[in-house]
């Protein structure tokens, strides 16, 4: 037995093309994978041996037409057909090969009708079964089989995986581990939605793990974990081109039989008419007595043993060359190699006729040679050797990019699913609570838009094979969509309208219209009559930065402000910027949160992403007018302006501005065309603002001089802080941080020059020639990072002076534990809520006499004020500190009283409520 193993994998899907009247030339599509595919591999089952197993997924369409009533008693009309057909070719033939290939055909259709009635004519049963006894591993995908990269909403690609996961469950009683994503296109961000869902596995082309990043350490010899903890299983493309490539793969061989020379175009019309359309159409009737070989006109007679041998030829040439790979890996242990081989599963049966006999001639040449695993076996034996990488879109179609689903052939059907999504949303929320009647209507408008989006009709139009019905088809579901949204708007009552409509396609019964509805209208929906019948006022709060998404202070100040607001009664709703990873919209403490995506998430160009996103949020405003009445918008620095000037002006409420830094400040001046420009922008949110609010007496001073603002526009309200996020205690279990001799000083901020830590770097030399235990750690990243570390080594101060990176919130509560003094030394700090929380922390704080730091700390009361960029300045003040242990106790005492009782968020948010009133009753709605 060779090292390693060997998955096969089958995917079963056809688009649904069950119509209301019979015999469309579409449904023989069923009926020939039934057929010639679904039965033979139920019987390849039956013969698998002992240790044998492989896995297939089922498409919610295939599952649902499996078990069709109409469909399966239309099948036995199909299969009557046959038999007749197969009798009068009986007496027909005069060819003694002919004949033996009728003799053939007569035992495999008596063998076919037997299987169908002994799963009570439901294949589905049959693979439950087998999957119940582990024999094989049955699995699903989307719910049409929807190109899902190409799903504009996070709604709608919700309900296509969801629902495919749901019809499973349906059919085969228990949650899939696996999930087959359509045409294997994968994208950043499905993975994680699979995860959300309870999946494991899917399967990527190889391309997806030979261009991850990082690279995948074992190429294609070994699944990975995607960032949320999906398995990625590779094809391995040279394997699989054994079976299915038309130049040099097994099908193609001389002795199997031929796919496209059937009886019904060789015979009269009269004789051939009961067998095919009823319109006289010629169709397939699946009787084909040719092999491949020469022409279609000159092909030469099937003979079953002939192809029988090559079968078990091309079974052995297979297995040889899985020992040749696997051989070649063989040093590959932790985990061992692994070729994963997955197919169309109409490939086998279908299209190569012999497919799923050359299955089970593989298997019984494995034994003993090459181990079949399914990839959720492989998961449990060998998940903790898996690599995790990330990986970007690709598919198994041409290219391996989306080029056959999005070209000049087909790009003109996206614009019309995309408009079906959003209108769904917009009907939901619209009609919102639904009734059992517009339920009704909501389901039926996702039903067509879900039939619309399957990527058979792109596949089809780009192949040019059956074009015309896939423009058929998919024209059809649009225009339906759109007559039941009217109808909808106009006699959302009319259960006989809908119910025609119902029946024409009856495709998922239980489809869910919660994923439509989203959690933000079903709040308003629960809460809006109370909430109008208080004095709640209704803020429209705008922030590029909003947890996780944290740059600097902007963050935590827009949080902890709109978390306090709602504690008191207010209703907050905050706009920010998208977050990998987050959803798009939360309620988090009380706060409605929605993250939307930059029109240009991939700009290099700062100004430019940020006025993309403004559009965004002005976009995402404007929709949220349009059910809540918003009292007023507050909006957060420059990088909103544009937003802000807009919903103000539209939705014709006050707009307060919160100035917490100024391009001026920060650089000392304007300097150059960007900073010009943001200059600008922050005087226009100035200008526009009814009332600008500014965090300290000092930025007060610098916005009237700098914007030219009157004074009596601007309002001092300090930030505040959070005693409940500074969690300190006294250390009693021993310093992580420091030795119990030494003094250690903490001090945390973005590494930029502004914050002054080169004053500390220039300082230590100084402290150092008199005290040899002061430690300095300072907690951050920046820009200047590297710089600091390396000034740090060259002058020797690797054991006093520490640039320790990011920390943890939890490290850094411990390091504000263990401490005896914070620093802060910024040469420029609008605020400074860091020795907030220094002086909340219970530490002797030290900081710049600059900015507003100089306004929370009063001189040798609640802390030591130090000159900027002064390292003498700075020096004296840690060793008056590090030598007075009485004067560090005194001055960490009265600053955490000051900063418990002045910098407080709810006497903050107070102020801010009254200075919303207070706009609102100068100007008026």
């Amino acid at each position: 037995m060779k090292s390693g193993y060997f998955t096969f994998i089958l995917h079963a899907h056809l688009p649904y093309v069950k119509h209301k009247e019979a015999n469309r030339l579409e449904e023989r599509w069923v009926f020939e994978a039934m057929t010639e595919t679904y039965i033979p591999l139920l019987w390849a089952l039956d013969r698998q041996p002992e240790g044998f197993t492989w896995s297939i997924s089922f498409s919610p369409p295939v599952m649902e037409m499996l078990s069709d009533p109409v469909l399966q008693r239309r099948y036995l009309e199909y299969l009557d057909s046959i038999d007749h057909l197969i009798k009068k070719e009986k007496l027909r033939s005069l060819d003694q090969e002919e004949t033996e290939v009728i003799r053939f055909y007569s035992g495999r259709y008596e063998n076919i009708r037997e299987t169908f009635f002994k799963w009570n004519q439901n294949l589905l049963a049959g693979f439950k079964y087998h999957h119940q006894r582990g024999a094989v591993e049955c699995f699903t995908t989307a719910a049409t089989h929807a190109f899902l990269p190409y799903i504009q909403t996070q709604e709608a690609l919700e309900a296509q995986v969801d629902m495919g996961i749901k019809t499973f469950k349906k059919y085969f009683g228990e949650m899939p581990k696996g999930f087959w994503l359509p045409e294997c296109a994968y994208t950043p961000g499905i993975d994680k939605l699979l995860h959300q869902k309870g999946i494991r596995y899917t399967f990527v082309d190889e391309q997806t793990l030979l261009n991850s990043s990082p690279r995948a350490t074992r190429g294609i010899g070994s699944p990975v974990f995607s960032p949320h903890g999906i398995a990625l299983f590779p094809r391995n493309r040279e394997i699989s081109g054994k079976v299915w490539s038309s130049v040099d793969g097994y099908p193609g061989d001389p002795d199997y039989r031929e796919f496209y020379r059937d009886i019904a175009y060789n015979r009269d019309l009269d004789y051939i008419l009961p067998h095919i359309h009823p319109e006289g159409i010629r169709i397939d009737t699946g009787l084909k007595y040719h092999r491949i070989t020469g022409p279609v006109e000159q092909k030469q007679i099937y003979i079953r043993e002939w192809a029988e041998g090559k079968v078990q030829k091309h079974a052995e040439h297979f297995v040889q060359t899985l020992e040749h790979t696997l051989g070649e890996k063989e040093e590959e242990c932790f985990p061992p190699h692994l070729i994963t081989a997955p197919f169309d599963a109409e490939l086998f049966g279908h299209w190569w006729y012999e497919g799923t006999d050359w299955i089970s001639a593989v298997q019984e040449a494995c034994k003993g040679r090459v181990e079949w695993i399914t990839p959720n076996s492989f998961i449990n034996r060998h998940y903790q050797d898996l690599q995790t990488v990330h990986a970007s879109f690709s598919t198994w179609g041409r290219n391996e990019y989306g080029e056959v689903w999005l070209n000049e052939k087909n790009a003109w059907m996206y614009r019309h699913l995309h408009k079906c999504e959003r209108e769904i949303i917009t009907a939901a929320a619209t009609h919102s609570p639904l009734t059992p009647v517009t339920k009704r209507y909501i389901k039926q408008m996702i039903r067509e838009w879900m039939l619309a989006a399957s990527s058979d009709w792109a596949f089809i139009v780009d192949n040019e094979t059956a074009a015309q019905y896939a423009n058929e088809r998919f024209n059809t579901h649009i225009e339906r969509f759109h007559i039941i949204r009217e109808m909808l708007n106009q006699s959302p009552q009319d259960t006989a309208a809908i119910e025609a409509f119902e029946q024409d396609f009856p495709f998922l019964n239980d489809i869910d219209t919660s994923y439509f509805e989203t959690p933000h209208d079903q709040y308003i929906q629960h809460h809006h009559s109370s909430i109008s019948e208080t004095n709640k006022l209704k803020i429209l709060m705008l922030s590029w930065e909003f947890p996780p998404m944290v740059v600097g202070g902007l963050a935590r100040h827009v949080f902890d402000l709109a978390k306090t607001l709602v504690k008191q009664g207010q209703e907050v709703h905050v706009i920010t910027c998208h977050v990998d990873g987050y959803p798009s919209y939360e309620v988090n403490q009380g706060i409605h949160v929605y993250r939307v995506q930059s029109n240009q998430p991939q700009t290099d160009q700062f100004f430019h992403w940020t006025g993309s996103l403004n559009l965004a949020i002005a976009d995402q405003g404007r929709e949220l007018a349009k059910k809540i009445n918003f009292d007023c918008i507050h909006a957060h620095d420059w990088l909103v302006c544009v937003a802000a000037k807009g919903l103000k002006h539209e939705l014709n409420i006050p707009l307060i501005a919160t100035i917490h830094a100024t391009e001026h400040g920060r650089n000392n001046g304007i300097h150059n065309a960007l900073q010009y420009e943001i200059n600008q922008k922050e005087w226009e949110l100035c200008y526009e603002a009814s009332e600008v609010i500014v965090c300290s007496p000092y930025m007060k001073d610098e916005v009237a001089t700098v914007f030219s603002v009157p004074e009596d526009k601007i309002t001092v309200l300090p930030n505040g802080v959070d005693p409940e996020l500074i969690q300190t205690e006294e250390v009693t279990d021993g310093y992580r941080f420091k030795e119990s001799h030494e003094v250690l000083v903490f001090s945390v901020g973005r590494v930029v020059k502004e914050k002054g830590f080169q004053t500390i770097i220039d300082a230590a030399q100084l402290i150092r020639q008199q005290n040899h235990n002061i430690k300095f750690i300072i907690a951050g990243k920046g820009p200047m990072l590297d710089e600091y570390r390396s000034r740090v080594h060259q002058e020797g101060l690797e054991g006093t002076v520490t640039f320790s990176g990011f920390v943890s919130d939890d490290d850094r509560n411990r390091l504000l534990s263990e401490c005896d003094i914070a620093l802060f030394p910024s040469l420029y700090e609008p605020f400074g809520i860091v020795a907030l929380e220094g002086m909340a922390a219970g530490k002797a704080t030290v900081v710049s006499d600059t900015g507003g730091l100089k306004d929370i700390v009063r001189h040798e009361e609640t802390g030591l004020k130090i000159y900027p960029g002064n390292a003498e300045s700075l020096a004296w003040a840690v060793l008056t500190l590090a030598q007075n242990e009485h004067l560090r106790r005194t001055l960490a005492s009265n600053g955490k009283r000051e900063a418990e009782t002045v910098f407080n968020w709810n006497k903050i948010a107070q102020q801010t409520s009254a200075l919303y009133e207070q706009c609102l009753q100068k100007n008026p709605v």
